[in-house]
């Protein structure tokens, strides 16, 4: 606790900012829930904003936005078009933060005073880049992470990292480390195919010689698949969404569930 204290102190004395990053569409019954447990799972030791980007969704998220724009801390962006995932670049671009910390909209428990998890998992292994939060796998979903033979433990003073594949489910990174990518990543058409958590994530490995991985033991629940996408009435935009970039083995694991 007293390591936690001088890093929230020091925090105060830097001026750090966090900027959590949410790019949402169609998915207003999540981003209600989200946007609710973000706000109150945060330390608040610290300055940080919240940039929500409405990828020009059609349903109420709208509605459900409406309920922050104004509000200390929140900047809501709303899209004319749907951009996909080039959403981010304009979202990173407006990021004023010291750190950079990606949500995806279907995240819908937090770990208590993760961004002090973040910060303390940030000094202790400052040869990592990329910090992303563990998540719930169990019989409802995976929480998009790989399987455990993919990962290698490195633990330093009783904290663990796992090496390995690390999704933007909840993920966190520095801004002067994407400073020296942002012209590439700008550059770069994004999409379901090359989403932008893995292009950060190859490029702080491979050009920037930076780790990437999973802290272990702060958890959170990334409500992927079609179990939660039938229980929050999200099957036919799931569907929509793989069909149309053409990953049809995925849209064909909603329609069954869909049709059961």
């Amino acid at each position: 606790m007293k390591k936690l204290a001088r890093l929230v102190k020091d925090d105060k004395i830097r001026g750090m900012k966090f900027s959590f990053v949410i790019l949402t569409w169609n998915r207003h019954a999540f981003l209600e829930i989200c946007l609710r447990a973000l706000t109150e799972s945060l330390s608040k030791s610290h300055s940080y904003e919240i940039l929500v980007m409405n990828n020009n969704s059609s349903d109420r998220t709208t509605e459900v936005l409406e309920l922050y724009q104004g509000q200390d801390r929140f900047r809501i962006f709303n899209a004319k078009k749907n951009l996909g995932l080039n959403a981010y670049k304009k979202l990173f671009k407006e990021s004023q933060g010291d750190i950079i910390v990606t949500v995806d909209d279907d995240i819908l428990q937090f770990p208590k005073n993760f961004d002090l998890t973040f910060l303390e998992y940030m000094e202790l292994f400052p040869d990592y880049g990329y910090f992303a939060l563990n998540v719930v796998q169990d019989e409802r979903t995976n929480g998009a992470k790989p399987g455990p033979e993919l990962y290698i433990d490195e633990t330093r003073n009783g904290k663990t990292m796992q090496l390995g594949p690390a999704g933007g489910w909840c993920s966190c990174f520095r801004q002067r480390d994407f400073a020296k990518i942002r012209l590439r990543f700008k550059l770069f058409p994004l999409s379901m195919k090359h989403p932008e958590d893995g292009f950060i994530t190859w490029n702080f490995k491979n050009k920037l010689k930076l780790k990437c991985g999973v802290i272990k033991d702060a958890i959170c629940l990334h409500a992927c698949g079609p179990f939660y996408a039938k229980q929050y009435d999200h099957l036919d935009r799931e569907i929509a969404k793989y069909s149309k970039v053409g990953l049809k083995s995925i849209a064909a694991q909603y329609e069954k569930i869909k049709r059961q």
